[in-house]
């Protein structure tokens, strides 16, 4: 997120002069790339991001509950283009979605919000139909704005100012958010991000729990995408290999170029590792690549996404680019975060822990 304070203070002057609270009061709104997609952080691509209402993704951090009525209303930057070609739905999760914090984890609009568009302050609302808890099918909350749908365009490269308010019923500002959306001139070389459409819809492989020496209930998820945003394939889990590639104290990860699904540093494409941490003096654990029936391991592109999505979002067929990983805590109690490393792209850190049972 921008720190540039001339910036920060321009936003703050305009909320100040357009709501009920001091403008100092505005929380920061981390803004990320959403986690499908490879270039909706780009210039001229269709606005693909996630605004951070609540930036801590763990399930035990409470998020924000609504009252009916209420309003949370994304004030986009006007160089975000309005796209026309992209209808507004208000009743369906096309164009904005909230969610409780991880991939694939959504606040059910249906009943709840309804989505809207207004035009003339170019702000996306969401506006709650009932009360809408931060508990029971809600938890923890609603965390995160989901922009999507080619619903707007990205402009030219840089960083643009954006803006979050929650309104009352009665019109009055709750609360307000402050941060900047970065656009990028072009696509990265390579881009890894968390997934869980392994998983059922709502199931979060981050943050899990099992006594210490144990392989964490639900495999962790990886998309990777290689040069021009392809799905990257055939990608496994590999041995570590220090002197070559020092940083990647967990493992690489390794392609499987000859296609004889035995992982080799040697003779095999590494496009990345893993960076081990882990309680101080634990040993034992590992991120591995599961093994299929034929003893052979499960490379990204070869897992299946969930049959629980429906057959036209892909559930129960192979997913491009997902890694599975397997994960076993050490013989310490503590938290492992491991973190996955593209060459040429970005890193994504978990966070697991480890119990005394």
């Amino acid at each position: 997120m921008s720190r540039n304070p001339v910036l920060i203070a321009a936003l703050a002057a305009a909320l100040g002069a357009c709501t009920t609270l001091p403008a100092s009061n505005a929380r920061p709104l981390p803004v990320a790339p959403a986690p499908i997609t490879f270039n909706g952080h780009v210039s001229g691509q269709a606005t693909d991001y996630v605004f951070m209402l609540v930036p801590d993704a763990n399930p035990a951090t409470p998020g924000l509950a609504l009252k009916a009525g209420e309003v949370i209303r994304l004030k986009m930057p006007e160089a975000f283009k309005r796209n026309d070609q992209a209808p507004l739905k208000p009743d369906a999760d096309a164009n904005l979605v909230l969610t409780k914090g991880w991939p694939q984890a959504a606040v059910k609009l249906a009943g709840q919000y309804r989505i809207g568009y207004d035009a003339k302050a170019h702000a996306m609302t969401v506006t709650a139909t009932t009360d809408v808890a931060a508990a029971g099918a809600n938890a923890p909350g609603i965390k995160v704005i989901h922009l999507r749908g080619r619903t707007f365009l990205n402009p030219f490269p840089g960083d643009y100012p954006v803006a979050v308010e929650q309104v009352g019923a009665d019109g009055k500002v709750m609360a307000t958010w402050s941060g900047s959306i970065k656009v990028l001139e072009d696509a990265p070389k390579a881009r890894l991000a968390p997934t869980n459409f392994h998983l059922p819809p709502g199931t979060n492989a981050d943050y899990q729990t099992v006594v210490p020496g144990q392989v964490m209930p639900h495999p962790l998820g990886l998309l990777l995408w290689g040069e021009a945003g392809s799905a990257l394939n055939q990608v496994g889990i590999a041995p570590r290999d220090l002197k070559r590639f020092p940083k990647f104290t967990g493992g690489l990860l390794v392609q499987d170029t000859n296609g004889d699904k035995v992982l080799d540093a040697a003779t095999d494409k590494v496009v990345g590792g893993i960076i081990g941490a882990a309680p101080e003096g634990a040993k034992g654990q590992s991120a591995t690549s599961p093994r299929g029936a034929n003893g052979k391991p499960v490379l990204s592109g070869e897992v299946l996404r969930s049959a629980a999505f429906p057959p036209a979002a892909g559930g129960g067929k192979p997913n491009p680019g997902l890694l599975p990983v397997e994960f076993r805590a050490g013989d310490k109690p503590g938290l492992y975060r491991p973190t996955f490393e593209l060459i040429d792209g970005n890193s994504f850190q978990f966070t697991l822990e480890a119990k005394a049972g």
